[in-house]
């Protein structure tokens, strides 16, 4: 299974090349990057974020529409949440192969930082390894330092390594959906 990776248009220029290799290098898993072909919605206006779960649900569409057998993995700068919850950096569906990341608050600039698009190019190919662990069946992982573990604040999705545990790894090598099967 490769990964595709749509980069949307208010996606961070220039940092496309460098996230897909890592994110690639990450999973083990060659992956592809293009401009996003696809127009979502589910802008709640109340919350000036998208519906991730919408915009999932505009990618499985494309997905079925187009006969893609890659995973897809969305790269946004739009801020986007999941009823429930104020914000999340990316989400994923596994049984449709798709999942989003949003740059919007992995961005230094947004908690009043200096800008940083080394961190940047980090913490999008983590977020989006993360989500691609999903698409592979991997639940969240209690290692902290594992790529699979839960980061609820960009503090914890600095904290983790990039790259699988030992016991994550061993998931994904013995998996129906594995590259290497």
């Amino acid at each position: 299974m490769n990964i595709l990776i749509f980069w949307d248009r208010d996606a961070p220029a220039g940092l496309e090349i460098p996230v897909a290799r890592i994110i690639s290098q990450i999973m083990d898993i060659p992956a592809e990057v293009c401009e996003s072909p696809v127009l979502y919605n589910g802008f709640d206006r109340s919350r000036n974020q998208f519906d991730a779960s919408a915009i999932l649900t505009c990618l499985d569409v494309f997905s079925r529409r187009n006969e893609e057998k890659r995973f897809i993995l969305l790269v946004t700068g739009d801020d986007i949440f999941r009823p429930g919850t104020r914000y999340v950096f990316g989400l994923s569906r596994p049984a449709t192969g798709t999942a989003v990341i949003s740059s919007a608050r992995l961005r230094n600039e947004y908690w009043g930082l200096p800008s940083d698009e080394m961190m940047l190019i980090d913490r999008l190919s983590r977020e989006g390894a993360h989500e691609i662990g999903h698409l592979l069946h991997l639940d969240h992982c209690t290692n902290t330092s594992c790529i699979m573990a839960n980061p609820l604040t960009l503090d914890d999705l600095d904290s983790k390594k990039s790259m699988l545990c030992q016991t994550c790894m061993s998931k994904v090598q013995n998996s129906p959906l594995s590259v290497r099967l």
